[in-house]
């Protein structure tokens, strides 16, 4: 991979998942589902332990509502339903994959990720990558 021109950083700590270190991360099914699982679980546990803290008392509630937008931020950033789902690479097409577990508005935004996948073409931009060309 270093040889292939792409910015290869060689592999990378659980705690640099999340920090921007790397853009792409490949990793076997299992440990990225995993990963992925705990990621989003913990991102629902802090949203879910902020809105309870705020909750508790009337100043909190006063200054949330101050940072709303701010917050509201943060919660679409941790979402899973916010992109639906993530492009299964290596295959000759585009196929989404998302949670058994998705809501409609999952659903629908991981239609439109399959759209912006198929409009960039990402099927032919992932053929260059191939082994042949490294």
């Amino acid at each position: 991979l270093k040889a292939s021109g792409l910015n290869f950083i060689g592999n990378i700590e659980g705690q640099d998942l999340f920090k921007g270190t790397a853009d792409v991360v490949i990793t076997d099914g299992f440990t990225g589902n995993i990963a992925l699982k705990v990621a989003e679980g913990v991102g629902q546990a802090i949203i879910n332990s902020i809105f309870e803290a705020i909750s508790d008392k009337i100043q909190y509630r006063l200054a949330a509502a101050a940072l709303r937008p701010a917050l509201k931020s943060v919660a679409r950033k941790l979402d899973y339903a916010e992109r639906g789902g993530a492009p299964l690479l290596g295959i000759n097409g585009v196929v989404m994959i998302s949670h058994g577990r998705s809501s409609a508005k999952a659903i629908k935004n991981a239609i439109s990720e399959a759209r912006r996948c198929a409009e960039s073409d990402i099927v032919a931009a992932m053929h260059g990558f191939g082994a042949s060309s490294v």
